[in-house]
């Protein structure tokens, strides 16, 4: 029996579907990239042209995490399989993490 998942990535590539597949994937999978320490104080929330913007609790937060983005964007370029991610952009919100 065949796996669904390359059908569908097939499917998705057929109709130039799959980047933003991708995009998406990452973006809700934010929380198991980074891990629970980051994903309570951040919240990835759009890839535009390899720019991902992610809310950050607070300016110390945004400082931290700044430092961290060459780690960042490695771990989700190798979570997507490809060089989805560029760059990242912080920005301060005022959110309630999403309840699991």
């Amino acid at each position: 029996m065949k796996s669904l998942g390359p059908v569908v990535e097939k499917l998705l590539r057929s109709y130039n579907l799959w980047q933003g597949y991708q995009q998406y994937s990452l973006v809700e999978s934010w929380d198991s990239i980074v891990g629970p320490a980051l994903a309570e104080v951040s919240r990835a929330e759009t890839i535009t042209k390899g720019m991902l913007r992610v809310a950050v609790k607070d300016s110390v937060w945004s400082y931290h995490l700044s430092m961290l983005k060459p780690q960042l964007i490695s771990k989700l370029n190798n979570h997507a399989g490809s060089k989805i991610v560029k760059d990242i952009f912080f920005t301060i919100e005022v959110f309630e993490k999403k309840e699991k």
